[in-house]
């Protein structure tokens, strides 16, 4: 036994040895070597070039973070108090919450919308959800109607943000689009916008920002609003709203949420997205919110009984609990809510305030180009509309603005909005051709190429209507 013993010890060694020198002559086993490498995307790009940049001056427009005249990430004040109140508050758990969110939430998130006292809200006809954010709420939202309600078409702006398509086409929608903006002249098309829901299918759920509408930020007025909303009726359309930027559009967030208020008011049954993230600086604990709004509260329990299975199936309750609880308390909180309202005026302000800046920079050095427009639209950015190759030439010229032409007026400030304007100006002017003349020159008969003769006189008839009945 002792001699056997010695022997597999002696040769154990050896086998070892010649195994691992035939093991390193093969190909190794690298099993996460099968993993292809994820193509950089657009932001990632810009991110990574503003990054290699040298120029101590370079200017990243990109993103929707809100920075202070000095360049830093602003926090509200109401926010830091209530994050130390909510952190020192001993009736906080860690016990989950329903399935459709915070309760304290969700009821102070649909009074900021409609109020505590809207018949809607006392007649118990509204449901909230709590998201992780407008998108997921969006994604909910198109779900449920497609599943749940079997809507199958969707009318989308043109243009409109890039991911509205894939939420609907995601969720088995045949998406349409309606004329939103006229490139020619920079503002809101209305007359093809009516003409295109005038000939949307019966039944289809029409996408609607609330304000300061993405990309452009231009927002249709009172009696436009209310053109939109009797077409919508009279063609049986059901309006789900996107309210990305509450409060920042004009600083009052009564104002602001006026278009969902008028339909609600007005017993349309919809659907709100809202966005807790730009007006509370929630930009590391995501907050949103979905309201759905019914004409009949009967159907009510039926409807949350569904959205709470969705909840509980798709496992969405991984929202933040901490980001309602501070929400919930500033909005609960008559003071910290009047610090907040009065916080919320000063971004505002600061952001008109460059808005301002950068047209008038622009207007003074006579950049090619109509740059007036910029003071009508309305929002934490501004939709420049530049096309790629433009875009391309102001990152040479250390300024970087994504492809989709927004700017972020949170990154711009008194010491780089001149730097930014001579930027714009240096590049139109070496960009201005013939072509691009001529396109401007065809563009403002896009517009009313869809509407007929007989189209555009229902349309006047419309708004003759309802400046009648708003008189």
């Amino acid at each position: 036994m002792f001699i056997i013993c010695a022997l597999t010890q002696s040769l154990l060694p050896q086998r070892v040895c010649m195994s691992s020198a035939r093991y390193s002559s093969m190909h190794k086993f690298l099993p996460f070597s099968r993993v292809e490498r994820l193509k950089p995307t657009e932001i990632s790009n810009l991110e990574m070039a503003f990054d290699l940049d040298s120029d101590p001056k370079k200017v990243n427009l990109a993103g929707e973070v809100y920075h202070n005249s000095d360049g830093k990430l602003f926090v509200h004040n109401a926010v830091r108090k209530a994050e130390i109140g909510v952190a020192c508050d001993d009736s906080y758990t860690h016990e989950p919450y329903p399935p459709l969110g915070n309760p304290d939430f969700i009821r102070a998130a649909n009074e900021l919308v409609l109020n505590k006292a809207a018949p809607a809200m006392l007649r118990n006809r509204v449901l909230g959800i709590q998201t992780r954010s407008s998108v997921d709420a969006l994604c909910l939202a198109a779900q449920f109607l497609r599943q749940k309600m079997n809507c199958n078409v969707c009318m989308l702006a043109r243009p409109s943000s890039g991911l509205w398509e894939h939420i609907f086409k995601s969720s088995g929608f045949t998406c349409h689009s309606y004329q939103y903006y006229s490139e020619d002249r920079g503002e809101l098309n209305i007359y093809g916008l009516v003409a295109d829901l005038m000939t949307a299918p019966e039944g289809a759920v029409v996408v609607l920002d609330a304000c300061a509408h993405n990309p452009t930020g231009l927002d249709p007025s009172v009696d436009e609003w209310k053109l939109i909303a009797h077409i919508i009726r009279c063609k049986k359309l059901l309006p789900l709203f996107h309210l990305e930027s509450h409060g920042l559009v004009t600083g009052d967030t009564v104002q602001d949420s006026w278009a969902v208020r008028y339909f609600v008011d007005s017993g349309f049954d919809l659907l709100c997205a809202q966005s807790f993230v730009k007006n509370f600086g929630l930009y590391n604990e995501t907050l949103g919110h979905l309201m759905v709004v019914l004409n009949n509260s009967i159907q009510l329990d039926v409807v949350r009984g569904q959205f709470e299975a969705m909840m509980l199936q798709n496992k969405e309750k991984s929202f933040s609990a901490f980001a309602s609880r501070i929400v919930a308390k500033i909005l609960n909180n008559a003071s910290l809510r009047r610090d907040w309202i009065l916080s919320l005026q000063d971004v505002h302000h600061r952001l008109q305030q460059m808005r301002l800046a950068l047209s008038n920079k622009l207007t003074v050095l006579r950049t090619p180009g109509k740059w007036s427009h910029i003071k009508n639209q309305a929002g934490p950015c501004i939709y420049t509309n530049l096309k790629p190759n433009q875009l391309r030439k102001l990152r040479s010229k250390h300024v970087y603005v994504p492809d989709n032409g927004l700017i972020n007026l949170g990154a711009l400030c008194t010491t780089n909005v001149d730097l930014v304007a001579s930027a714009i100006h240096d590049v139109m002017l070496k960009t201005e051709s013939n072509t691009d003349k001529a396109h401007v020159l065809s563009a403002p008969r896009i517009g009313l190429q869809r509407c007929s003769p007989a189209n555009i006189n229902k349309i006047m008839e419309y708004r003759d209507n309802i400046l009648l009945h708003s008189n």
